[in-house]
């Protein structure tokens, strides 16, 4: 699960920040927050960290301003664990946002002149086309004055503050594929965030998603949702009903519950269906409650990566997170749990109270037995947190089968809460998972490695994998 929570406790006084000291900071907040710091860094492990923080340390003392960022940012994603990252704040005050609108570029692009140039060029760029999210529409062209580059020119605005014409985004290729972007919010603060391309249509902009509109090719025409990119949508290959959920995020659960007790009779006749995760942005496993009796089966295979064992490292900041993050502390869990972490500070105690009756083995009666004869999970490497929760389920599953690459591999270390660096710094918090999935990580542990499927597919060479999922379920009896 990807869910976040704020827990702004106090921490010591530390004077007016500068990248050295939030560095120093960072690393604090991780080793004391994040138990992968304690079950991972050890031997050869150690090693390369203590390089790159040398590394790192050589970095904040040359950087200004928000060149920081990129430093703090490294160092986060050095640990590749999905659920360890800086969060930028966009505040600004009202009289900085009127400076920068001021100043913000602007190109002379109409929508018209934008499908001219889609039309008349040899080859495109995956980022070059017209995109939206919801009101906000933009055409995203290459910058002719910048090799690699490309602007986001805003066709139709979210906000009365931006008009057509203004460039609300600027994206530089990487060189192992995706994009470094330079995003403006709507009151103009900038955010630095990574952009990559999935089903080739998503633009995963972590945070945040923008839906292809054009040019878009046969096969992945009709499969986003017209108006929001990051709801899912339910359409037809053939016979074979297609679930595309894009994200997890527990405010598409309503949308999803509805498409799948709408074709409730469709979904338990299908001979076939597939569950397109591609892409998915992760958020609460509980939004795909309903639709997953439809993968899973009552005879299970057993579980991959189980998590009956799970643990916290307490420390200040997890009990900050764990008095908010499992519902009201007057609870029985949440009271035990609160015990159990203030009596072993910078310990790993168990989720769950070791003490308390254990429950019975889910019965597994709410699992649909006459639905799908095959079902086929698609993934990539953009399948991230609750979207593999649901993978997992269908590799227990004796109808399903996983397709594509392997996941992004989040679930060792699960559930996220944002906490400042310090009381001074309001530029960046750091995002870091609270749950351990096991106390033996990282044996057994799928971090860096992701989920592998169970059917291999090349989707930087398969223009329809829709299709060759369907017809692998068709023929398989």
């Amino acid at each position: 699960m990807l869910l976040f929570a704020i827990a702004l406790s106090a921490v010591v006084a530390d004077s007016a920040p500068n990248c050295t000291t939030d560095l120093q900071l960072l690393d604090r907040k991780l080793q004391q927050d994040y138990a992968a710091y304690t079950l991972e860094l050890r031997g050869e492990r150690l090693a390369r960290f203590a390089a790159m923080k040398s590394e790192a340390q050589k970095r904040a003392a040359k950087a200004k301003g928000d060149d920081c960022f990129y430093v703090l940012r490294d160092f986060a994603e050095w640990f590749a664990d999905p659920h360890v990252f800086i969060y930028q704040s966009a505040q600004l005050d009202t009289a900085e946002t009127t400076r920068r609108a001021a100043s913000v570029e602007r190109r002379a692009t109409t929508e018209a002149d934008a499908r001219a140039y889609y039309a008349r060029s040899a080859k495109l760029d995956p980022i070059e086309g017209i995109w939206y999210d919801r009101r906000l529409r933009v055409a995203i062209l290459a910058d002719s004055s910048r090799t690699g580059q490309f602007v986001a020119v805003v066709l139709a605005s979210d906000t009365s503050t931006w008009t057509p014409g203004a460039v609300r985004a600027r994206f530089t290729r990487r060189t192992g594929g995706g994009y470094d972007v330079d995003l403006l919010a709507r009151n103009y603060a900038t955010t630095h965030l990574r952009g990559d391309i999935y089903r080739h249509v998503v633009l995963r902009l972590s945070p945040g998603i923008w839906g292809k509109e054009f040019p878009v090719a046969a096969a992945d025409s009709g499969t986003l949702d017209p108006v929001d990119p990051h709801r899912p949508t339910l359409y037809m290959h053939g016979s074979t009903p297609v679930f595309a959920v894009p994200s997890h995020d527990p405010s598409y659960k309503k949308r999803l519950d509805s498409l799948v007790l709408a074709n409730r009779d469709l979904l338990s006749h299908a001979d076939r269906m597939i569950v397109d995760l591609r892409g998915n942005e992760g958020g609460s496993s509980f939004t795909s409650e309903y639709l997953e009796p439809f993968v899973s089966t009552k005879e299970e295979k057993p579980n991959p990566f189980p998590d009956d064992r799970a643990v916290m490292l307490s420390s200040d900041d997890q009990i900050a997170y764990a008095k908010v993050g499992f519902g009201s502390d007057t609870t029985a869990f949440v009271r035990t749990l609160l015990a159990r972490l203030r009596a072993a500070p910078g310990q790993l105690v168990p989720l769950n109270d070791p003490a308390a009756p254990q429950k019975p083995a889910d019965p597994r009666e709410w699992v649909v037995t006459s639905g799908p004869r095959a079902v086929g999970v698609l993934t990539d490497r953009g399948t991230v947190s609750a979207g593999e929760v649901l993978v997992e389920h269908a590799l227990r599953s004796t109808r399903a089968t996983v397709f594509g690459e392997p996941t992004a591999g989040a679930l060792d270390y699960q559930s996220v809460s944002l906490v400042q660096l310090s009381g001074n710094e309001h530029r960046w918090f750091l995002g870091y998972p609270t749950i351990t999935r096991s106390p033996a990580l990282p044996a057994g542990g799928m971090r860096g490695r992701g989920i592998q499927p169970q059917v291999p597919l090349d989707l930087g060479k398969s223009l329809d994998p829709i299709s060759a999922v369907d017809s692998y379920l068709a023929a398989k009896r």
